[in-house]
C-alpha cells in the first residue's frame, strides 16, 4: 500500500494524549488494590469523629475510580444511639 500526503498536517505522526491502553489496564487492576487496605490503629484518636466504612462500599468506590481523574461522592450514614462520635457510613452517592 502506498500513501501519499499532500499537507504537513497529514505527514505528522498521530499520538494520543489520553493513553487509553494504559488507563484500561490500570482500571482492570483497581479491584486487586482493594485486597491490600489496612487501617493503622495508632492513628485513632478519642477526640473527633470516627467513621466506619464497610469494605464492600469502599471496594466498589475504588473499582469505579480512575487513576487520572479525581472522583468524589456524598457519604450518608447514621450514628449509633450509644455513641454519637461514631458515624457508620451506609451509602456513597456519586454525582454524574
Amino acid at each position: 500500500m502506498i500513501v501519499t500526503a499532500l499537507s504537513q498536517y497529514e505527514k505528522e505522526k498521530f499520538t494520543s494524549k489520553t493513553d487509553w491502553r494504559m488507563r484500561a489496564v490500570s482500571a482492570t487492576n483497581m479491584n486487586l488494590r482493594t485486597n491490600h487496605i489496612y487501617v493503622n490503629s495508632e492513628d485513632l484518636m478519642e477526640v473527633g469523629y470516627t467513621y466506619v466504612l464497610p469494605k464492600n462500599i469502599l471496594k466498589r468506590f475504588i473499582c469505579i475510580s480512575d487513576l487520572r481523574v479525581q472522583i468524589s461522592g456524598y457519604m450518608y450514614g447514621v450514628s449509633p444511639s450509644d455513641n454519637p462520635q461514631v458515624k457508620e457510613i451506609r451509602a456513597i452517592v456519586m454525582v454524574p
